[in-house]
């Protein structure tokens, strides 16, 4: 098989087994195993690099299963933090209605961090400490799921074959393969389905873009993993103070 076909099937092969196992999950009330969708690039890209193209996983010419230039490991995700902050800071600064202390209150009542009698902002800091600084770490297999299939394998395979439009073609492709997400789980959207799905295929397109760039230079999908992740983390946690469609209606 070559290049262009084999591409063309590892797009397919993952769009319709995160399609399936999507609506599998949800039908069947297996909210827990909708994390385990991200693997699913990594099974395919593993699978047609290796079964299908007959090249390496590993080395230099595999999927970047290699620590590169080790200080991206901690530039990457810190860069992420920082974007996110901005993000919602400029969010805060053009509407501070959209963000509630009380809101981050009942919220963090509801973590296993939270400790009765401490005051909400040490409760808010540990929460912090300990999901910005563990679970992007703790939950790297995850990360590592998408990141080679799209940054490992998908977009140099696309920027090989278009050039730079390969970058905006990866991003539209990842931003529709969170499709199911969108709509069976109402990731990061709510019930904003369409309009959802228009906003993430814009940011995929451009996070795609910086973390292909990330990958290229630091050489490792570990340190677009963690990149990846932090990008998650964050912004959920600060997403933690953002007021709630029942509260803006109330």
């Amino acid at each position: 098989m070559n290049n262009n076909r084999a591409v063309f099937f590892f797009i397919i092969l993952t769009i319709l087994l995160t399609f399936s196992s999507a609506t599998l999950f949800y039908y069947f009330e297996l909210d827990m195993l909708s994390p385990f969708l991200m693997l699913i690039p990594l099974i395919t890209g593993l699978f047609i690099q290796k079964a299908v193209l007959k090249r390496p996983i590993f080395g230099h010419s595999g999927l970047g299963f290699r620590l590169g230039k080790k200080r991206f490991l901690i530039w990457a995700p810190l860069f992420s933090f920082l974007f996110m902050v901005i993000v919602y800071g400029i969010s805060f600064v053009l509407n501070p209605s959209l963000f509630s202390i009380d809101q981050a209150n009942t919220v963090i009542q509801d973590l296993v961090t939270y400790k009765v009698g401490s005051s909400l902002l040490m409760n808010i800091l540990i929460a912090a400490l300990l999901q910005l600084l563990l679970a992007p770490i703790l939950n790297i297999l995850i990360f590592i799921g998408e990141e080679v299939g799209w940054r490992g394998f998908l977009y140099p395979n696309l920027v090989s074959m278009y050039g730079k439009k390969g970058l905006i073609y990866g991003g539209i492709i990842w931003g529709v393969w969170h499709a199911p997400m969108i709509y069976f789980y109402d990731l990061n959207f709510g019930k904003n389905h369409h309009l959802g799905l228009v906003f993430m295929t814009i940011f995929c397109i451009l996070a795609g873009i910086i973390l292909q760039y990330v990958f290229e230079k630091s050489k490792s999908i570990y340190s677009v993993a963690l990149m990846h992740g932090m990008l998650n983390i964050s912004g959920t946690f600060i997403f933690y103070f953002s007021v709630t469609e029942e509260q803006i209606f109330h």
